[in-house]
């Protein structure tokens, strides 16, 4: 295995947590913006993370193509370590773990505005079949759980 090839794979693993730290940002200010219902900071959020997530599909090409290069496929991030040459091992445990940390607080974040969005949107399907009940049974609306139909339903998870 090149230790330079090796040291590259670390800075890549390093720009991927910065890259995870921006979308735990935009996923923190979607949370904030639809608690405020601000619409317009929403659209431009979403927007922000579109651009992320290709980014990061991006980025798990280039991972597996580096990993390839090392001759790791296959292997794991927290398996990591136990193939990092000796001069590298230090480095190579700070940056795993500091990558599982930004990646846990991803989740979270994600989480958190996944589960607002839904929250809001259950609450705006109310109003829709209060305002209108013949309307919302025209749509699909059950009475006691109120849903739209499959085709109005948005998936906001990227």
């Amino acid at each position: 295995m090149n230790t330079s090839d090796f040291r590259e794979y670390l800075a890549f693993l390093r720009d991927l947590g910065a890259t995870l730290d921006e979308i735990t940002e935009v996923e923190q200010k979607k949370a904030e913006f639809v608690q405020t219902d601000d619409l317009e900071g929403l659209n431009e959020c979403m927007k922000r993370e579109q651009a992320l997530s290709l980014t990061m599909r991006s980025c798990d090409q280039k991972r597996d193509a580096m990993l390839q290069m090392l001759g790791l496929q296959g292997v794991h991030l927290r398996e990591l370590l136990n193939y990092a040459p000796a001069e590298y091992r230090e480095e190579t445990k700070k940056t795993v773990e500091q990558l599982c940390r930004q990646y846990a607080l991803y989740r979270g974040a994600f989480e958190v505005a996944r589960d607002t969005l839904e929250c809001n949107l259950h609450q705006v399907e109310k109003i829709l079949q209060a305002a209108d009940p013949d309307t919302g049974a025209q749509m699909g609306y059950q009475e006691a759980s109120p849903q739209l139909p499959s085709r109005m339903r948005t998936d906001f998870r990227a």
